[in-house]
């Protein structure tokens, strides 16, 4: 098996349970099985989960410091984000979408450096490398830069982000009042999506910007699939 055929094989086992939904890093939606609504591919949504709690070392009372920086953040661009359904345009949502992100991300770097170490911030990054679509980050400035995509790899990775968000968001239309067995279907099905987006953005990259992208990534860090909440039961009359 060939280094690429490895790497490609590594993220798409750490990619099988992520599943992102559009505007999921600052949307008041709560969805099941996440802390408050948070989304895992925002700095602040990874710091809300004890685990990544753990890894950081955060203590105690900075985690209640990093909360406040959140749900005020979340407020501030709440208003934001649910301007951008009256774009009708898609793909003028979506550059104002993915601007919004950017900002709300520069924000809360902003802010949680007050709080995190660099240390802690370095880890955090790796994290969030290793947990979110590889679309979404070959979509930060920041990380495009690093790797010197070039317009070409950019456009198409933004295609493969667009389209496999549109897959996966009429999924999750069919989850609404969906059994057990249709929702596990679902997530197989969204997982699979996930995993094929990923593996073919990988394959827009060289090798050696392949070695960079896993250098990004630190040390291995698994994250564990939060546990779904069971569904109620309606209530019987006697």
């Amino acid at each position: 098996m060939t280094r690429m055929q490895n790497v490609l094989v590594s993220v798409t086992v750490l990619m099988m349970g992520a599943a992102f939904v559009l505007a999921a890093e600052t949307a008041p939606r709560r969805r099941r099985g996440s802390r408050g609504g948070r989304s895992r591919s925002s700095l602040t949504g990874l710091l809300s989960i004890e685990q990544v709690q753990k890894e950081l070392k955060v203590q105690e009372a900075d985690v209640a410091k990093i909360k406040a920086i959140s749900d005020k953040l979340r407020a501030e661009m709440r208003k934001q984000y649910t301007e951008l359904r009256k774009i009708k345009d898609e793909k003028e949502r979506r550059a104002k979408y993915t601007e919004l992100r950017n900002q709300y991300d520069a924000k809360s770097r902003k802010q949680l450096q007050d709080v995190l170490s660099k240390e802690q911030m370095i880890r955090l990054y790796q994290i969030r490398t290793q947990t979110r679509p590889v679309t979404d980050t070959l979509a930060s400035k920041y990380v495009a830069e690093k790797l010197k995509l070039t317009d070409d790899q950019k456009a198409k990775a933004a295609k493969i982000g667009a389209d496999s968000r549109t897959k996966r968001s009429a999924i999750y239309r069919t989850m609404r009042d969906a059994n057990e067995a249709k929702r596990a279907e679902a997530s197989k099905k969204l997982r699979e999506i996930s995993a094929e987006a990923d593996k073919q953005a990988l394959e827009l990259l060289t090798e050696e910007q392949v070695k960079a992208f896993e250098k990004m990534k630190g040390e291995k860090f698994e994250l564990k699939r939060a546990p779904r909440e069971p569904a109620k039961k309606p209530a019987t009359t006697t």
